[in-house]
């Protein structure tokens, strides 16, 4: 058993169900994006206009986008060695959304992208396939699983589930915001966003804030665990990318920081977790 296995997927419980092989075989599919996209916009943001499926100005813009790949990386890692089903749902569905609703900004603003080259066959895979598996899976395992929340073992503290809840719908709404309005994130950015970058970074928003409500959901900190291997990494990559072209940057752009502000105390949370595990709550309780 893997590392990684090891930390995430602990001992099954006699009602816990196995993941089925096409979900993991999903999860091996988005590891292979995900590395692709990483491997363009953070390695090289400033050479999109070669190695990804658009053109991204400025280079700052595609480094930050680099950045949530990278985070999202470990996560679909965990998702594939993850072989008890309760243990990795709390992904599977906002995956699902994510990558449909990045089918948006890539049809409404597909004279932006360099179509006919790999990297916008790789970026185009990445997107069509994964909601119809994912979906499918979904459904095919909950039919042979205990409900979401049901059964916890472990309960997330009161504070820590509060605060997944309403920060999370709040990411939500900014997403859907932007998403119809990109304007919004135009006008208070701390660097120059075009639509199509405005909406694909509320696309990204929305896995941010999904995993959130998974987990509120969920409420079960060993069916948690998965989705924190990603909230957590996040905030650090983004601060590293903004600084490798701080030059491109308002630093003193009073959003970034609250950005910032926000996905810290996300990350914050979430390693105390990992610190400070939640107790099993005593019978009769």
């Amino acid at each position: 058993m893997s590392q990684m296995e090891s930390r995430i997927d602990q001992t099954p419980s006699p009602a816990d169900t196995p993941a089925a092989w096409p979900l993991r075989a999903c999860f091996g599919a988005e590891i292979f994006f995900a590395v692709a996209s990483s491997w363009a916009v953070l390695l090289t943001p400033q050479a999109t206009a070669t190695n990804f499926a658009w053109p991204i100005q400025p280079a700052v813009t595609a480094a930050l986008f680099g950045a949530v790949y990278f985070s999202a990386l470990p996560l679909m890692v965990a998702g594939f060695f993850t072989r008890i089903w309760e243990r990795v749902r709390v992904v599977v569905l906002p995956s699902a959304v994510f990558t449909a609703v990045m089918l948006l900004p890539t049809f409404l603003h597909i004279d932006r992208f360099s179509t006919g080259t790999v990297s916008f066959a790789i970026w185009l895979a990445s997107y069509v396939l994964p909601p119809p598996v994912f979906v499918a899976c979904y459904i095919w395992q909950q039919k042979r699983s205990q409900p979401v929340g049901s059964g916890a073992t472990r309960p997330l503290p009161k504070l820590e589930r509060s605060f997944f809840f309403a920060n999370g719908g709040a990411l939500m709404i900014l997403a859907i915001a932007v998403m119809l309005f990109p304007a919004i994130l135009q006008a208070i950015a701390p660097f120059t966003f075009t639509p199509l970058t405005a909406r694909a970074f509320a696309g990204y928003v929305t896995l941010v804030a999904l995993l959130q409500i998974s987990m509120a959901f969920e409420n079960d900190w060993p069916r948690c665990k998965v989705a924190t291997v990603m909230l957590i990494p996040l905030p650090f990559v983004i601060l590293f990318q903004l600084v490798r072209f701080g030059n491109g940057v308002q630093w003193s752009n009073v959003a970034l920081w609250v950005f910032l502000a926000d996905v810290g105390l996300v990350a914050a949370l979430c390693a105390r977790l990992w610190l400070r595990p939640p107790a099993a709550p005593r019978r009769g309780a």
